[in-house]
């Protein structure tokens, strides 16, 4: 004789996902945005508003099919402020989302390294996204009364520099 068997699988269907809890910090690649990964979600999508004038601008997509909890916006503008939202995705269900009311503008404070050069000191920095220039300040010391000076503008250089000699320095 022949034997039969069969298998019943129950495939649980999503009807509903939790809305994610988003968080957002600048870094010097552009602002990232993190949230909670949420139970059956197979991606998410991260939207962003702008701050124009005084009015947030609509939610538009910027990243479809994320299947990480993180992302990083390196289209980002120094001094504009952004906000961003995310919704968890399984097949044609899609979460809530959570409607910030603050956003944050996009500053980065470069890390900044000084060294001695042959022909003066060497001021050193890292790169933040979309940066137009980098102005330059100095503070000298006196060591008899053991303070320091004001910040002075020493220049503004381009972008493309991550470097500075200052060859006044005595």
């Amino acid at each position: 004789g022949y034997k039969a068997s069969a298998s019943i699988q129950f495939v649980p269907v999503i009807t509903s996902l939790a809305t994610p809890t988003v968080t957002q910090k600048n870094t010097a690649k552009g602002i990232q945005v993190n949230w909670n990964k949420i139970d059956g979600a197979e991606s998410y999508v991260v939207y962003r508003s702008v701050l124009s004038g005084s009015n947030w601008s609509k939610w538009s997509a910027i990243k479809k099919c994320v299947t990480t909890t993180s992302y990083v916006d390196t289209t980002v503008k120094l001094g504009t402020k952004y906000k961003y939202t995310v919704r968890a995705v399984n097949g044609s269900v899609m979460s809530g989302y959570q409607n910030t009311k603050d956003g944050a503008a996009y500053n980065v404070t470069p890390t900044v390294k000084v060294a001695l050069a042959a022909n003066g000191i060497k001021v050193s920095w890292s790169t933040a996204a979309n940066a137009t220039g980098y102005t330059v300040y100095s503070s000298t010391y006196n060591t008899k009364t053991k303070k320091w000076s004001g910040w002075k503008n020493r220049g503004t250089v381009k972008a493309s520099k991550t470097s500075w000699t200052d060859k006044s320095v005595k």
